[in-house]
């Protein structure tokens, strides 16, 4: 009975969204929205300092981001990396172009899947101070993912904890810019 309602409430959600597809278009629904992209280039790499300073700056940071990587792995790399774990309406017809769309913008905004430096359309600064707005914001994971996979809003002790990572690694990225 329980297995009955969940499929039923699931299939509703999944329907509901649809429609607001259908209705809206799924840029209003399953992405940023009108966001601008300049250029839409690779991460640029911060010239000030030479190339062996900042691999052992990025390479002190990625050290630290392993303690918090598991969050992001529940959280954000279903979208953000190219370890995406499919859910089960993935095939419907529609739902997948949808999903494999949404997944192609978040990757060019952010990729999580080569650990720190992290890929994407923004310096590692920027993209710091990105995801730490974005989770402040309760933007990211966006509604409509949420929606079909509850739990996965940062938040509490976890939040906590990606805060102080961003924190720490922005406070060495500034330093090392003086």
């Amino acid at each position: 009975m329980k297995i009955k309602l969940k499929f039923r409430i699931l299939s509703g959600v999944l329907l509901f969204c649809s429609g607001l597809v259908l209705l809206f278009g799924s840029t209003l629904v399953f992405s940023h929205g009108d966001e601008k992209h300049e250029g839409d280039t690779v991460a640029s790499v911060d010239t000030t300092h030479n190339t062996g300073e900042l691999d052992s700056i990025y390479s002190i940071i990625n050290e630290s981001y392993q303690s918090v990587r598991h969050i992001f792995e529940y959280s954000c790399f279903d979208c953000h990396s190219s370890s995406v774990s499919y859910p089960w309406y993935y095939e419907i017809p529609g739902i997948k172009g949808m999903i494999d769309n949404d997944t192609k913008e978040a990757l060019e905004h952010l990729d999580f899947s080569n650990d720190f430096p992290f890929g994407g359309h923004a310096n590692q600064l920027e993209q710091l101070k990105e995801i730490k707005e974005e989770i402040e914001d309760d933007a990211m994971p966006l509604m409509s993912y949420r929606m079909m996979h509850w739990g996965r809003l940062i938040e509490g002790e976890k939040r906590d904890s990606v805060f102080n990572w961003i924190d720490e690694s922005l406070d060495l990225l500034k330093t090392t810019k003086k």
